[in-house]
């Protein structure tokens, strides 16, 4: 089975984070995977888009570039996983018009996980905000916490030293 040498060390990485531990089987998912790279492959080899450093033949050593496997994979699953349904769908995509507005691809990307923590911080900041008592002020508590954390650091440098 031919394999580079970027597989081989990050194989070695999860070995190492994950040893002895108990992980999800992907090769479970292997028929999927064959299937995305297949069509990754025939897409960069009959798009005449550029895809990356890797040419279209390597994939199936190398891995087709990320992005187009995640893609191949969403036009797969919602073509219930049928080859020719996933052609037919990706012919529609290369021969869409240009869209009017480029800033609509932002509303739905490859990581749709991006700066999810710090969203939710600032939805639950605004919940706790409307369930507070009205006198309560946030600056100076924010002011008065800084303080108190300030203080406490000064005193943790000052015992190091």
């Amino acid at each position: 089975m031919p394999i580079d040498d970027g597989s081989w060390r990050q194989a070695g990485e999860l070995l190492r984070k994950h040893y002895q531990h108990e992980v999800f089987d992907p090769t479970l998912l292997q028929p999927y995977y064959e299937a995305a790279v297949s069509l990754s492959l025939f897409v960069a080899k009959n798009s005449g888009i550029h895809f990356g450093k890797v040419r279209p033949e390597y994939y199936r050593v190398k891995g087709p570039p990320v992005a187009l496997l995640a893609l191949c994979a969403l036009v797969l699953f919602v073509s219930n996983w049928d080859m020719n349904a996933a052609t037919a769908a990706f012919a529609k995509l290369l021969s869409a018009p240009t869209p009017r507005d480029l800033t609509l691809g932002n509303v739905i990307g490859l990581n749709p996980f991006h700066e999810y923590a710090a969203w939710r911080l600032v939805i639950i900041s605004a919940e706790v905000a409307t369930k507070s008592p009205n006198g309560l002020d946030y600056d100076r508590q924010l002011s008065s916490t800084e303080a108190a954390l300030r203080g406490e650091h000064l005193r943790w440098k000052e015992q190091k030293s």
